[in-house]
């Protein structure tokens, strides 16, 4: 909801990690800030973490908070 599509594209520069994602995207969508810390990402359907390097041409989901029981 807050870039306005449910898919869009980027690009980042090699050896970049999925914390260089989420920066990206607050750069490009300044609301994004408020909402990144409870963000979970995942790369080609597997979750990773801010550290995890992003491979090239790879698709990475970024997840909202959700809960359950």
């Amino acid at each position: 909801e807050i870039v306005g599509n449910d898919r869009i594209e980027i690009e980042i520069g090699d050896d970049s990690k999925g914390s260089d994602v989420l920066d990206k995207l607050k750069e490009l969508y300044p609301k994004f800030k408020d909402h990144r810390k409870y963000l979970r990402l995942s790369m080609n359907s597997e979750y990773i973490t801010g550290n995890d390097p992003i491979l090239a041409n790879s698709e990475v989901a970024i997840f909202p908070p959700v809960s359950g029981g």
